[in-house]
C-alpha cells in the first residue's frame, strides 16, 4: 500500500482506495485474505478511521471486497461475468474472455428419465436419457456444478464423447442439431451437503440455482440443466430494453 500525498488535490479516500485496489489487482492481496483492521489501516495511513472506511466501502460496493460481521473486511474471489441476453455457453464465453476454465466430469450415465427431467424434455417417465454431470472451475477454484440431461434417442453415441473438453452444445452441432434457444428460472438456494462439498463452500451458504430447458431451432428440447454456481464468485448481467 502506497504513501499517501495531500498536494495533488486527490481526495485521501480515493488514494486508500486506489491502494487498496492495486494490491489486489496486483495480487499483493490474495482472495480470502483479511484486510488489516480500521485501526491498522488508519494509522498506516495517518488518516482518520472515517477516511479508510469511505475507501474500503467502495471496495465493498464494487464487490473487491466483503465484510464478515465481528470479524474484518476480506479480498472477495473474483467473479465471472455472464451476460444473459444472449445465448452463449459457459466454454464459449470462458474462451472469449480468456478465463482460465477447467471441468471435471463426475459422472456420465443412461438413466431412466425422472417426472420433472421427462416432462422438461418432452418424454415420458423412464425413458432413457443421459446425464452429464461435471464441475467446472475457473483459477483453480470450483464455481459452478452443472447436471445436465439430454434424450437418448437423440444421442447414442454421446458417452463416446470427450465430455470435459467439448460443450454439449458443441457436440449437439457436430451431429446437425443447432441450439436457438433457452428458457430458465433463477433463484438463490442455500447449498446442501453434496452441492456444498462441491463447491468447497459451507453447509447453507447462498448459491444461485438455475433451472434450464434448451431447445433446438425447431423447437424440439435437447438439454435440462440444473445448475448450480458459487454465490460468491458468480454475477449475472442482463441488458433490459423498452
Amino acid at each position: 500500500m502506497g504513501v499517501l500525498s495531500k498536494a495533488d488535490g486527490i481526495p485521501l479516500y480515493v488514494q486508500i482506495r486506489k491502494a487498496i485496489q492495486d494490491d489486489i489487482l496486483n495480487k499483493v492481496l490474495l482472495p480470502g485474505q483479511k484486510l488489516p483492521s480500521e485501526d491498522e489501516l488508519a494509522a498506516r495511513f495517518g488518516v482518520s478511521r472515517m477516511t479508510v472506511r469511505q475507501g474500503i466501502s467502495d471496495l465493498i460496493d464494487e464487490g473487491l471486497l466483503y465484510r464478515r460481521h465481528g470479524v474484518g473486511t476480506f479480498v472477495a474471489q473474483p467473479h465471472v461475468e455472464r451476460d444473459h441476453t444472449h445465448l452463449t455457453n459457459f466454454i464459449e464465453m470462458a474462451r472469449k474472455e480468456g478465463i482460465d476454465l477447467k471441468v471435471r466430469l463426475l459422472a456420465a450415465e443412461v438413466i431412466p428419465a425422472k417426472l420433472k427431467v421427462a416432462r422438461s424434455l418432452s418424454l415420458e417417465e423412464g425413458d432413457l436419457v443421459i446425464r452429464v454431470y461435471t464441475l467446472r472451475y475457473t483459477s483453480e477454484l470450483p464455481i459452478t456444478l452443472h447436471d445436465a440431461y439430454v434424450p437418448y434417442k437423440l444421442f447414442p453415441q454421446l458417452l463416446q464423447e470427450n465430455l470435459e473438453t467439448n460443450h454439449l452444445w458443441d457436440i449437439f452441432e457436430s451431429y446437425g442439431f443447432r441450439v436457438k434457444r433457452a428458457v430458465q428460472s433463477i433463484e438463490a438456494r442455500e447449498a446442501g451437503d453434496e452441492i456444498a462439498r462441491l463447491l468447497e463452500v459451507e453447509d447453507g451458504v447462498p448459491i444461485l440455482y438455475k433451472e434450464r430447458t434448451v431447445l433446438l431451432d425447431d423447437g424440439t428440447p435437447v438439454e435440462f440443466t440444473y445448475c448450480y454456481n458459487r454465490g460468491d464468485r458468480y454475477r449475472l448481467t442482463v441488458v433490459l430494453d423498452r
